[in-house]
């Protein structure tokens, strides 16, 4: 009876509880999801920053073979 009590004095006006996540949901939701996220934003910025490959018609000024 107490114990129902407390519980729920501590819970907020209209908030209930939803349903459990799995534990393969909560691996994908706190796990695979930012380590994907962090390696789309990786990629990017690596893509965006690497250095260009220059072709073949470099100036004799700029490049000495």
């Amino acid at each position: 009876m107490i114990s129902h009590l407390l519980h729920s004095i501590a819970q907020e006006d209209g908030s209930l509880p939803g349903p459990g996540l799995s534990a393969l949901e909560t691996v994908v939701t706190y796990v695979l999801v930012p380590v994907g996220i962090f390696l789309v934003i990786a990629i990017l910025s690596w893509v965006s920053t690497s250095p260009r490959r220059r072709k073949s018609r470099d100036s004799v000024i700029t490049h000495i073979n």
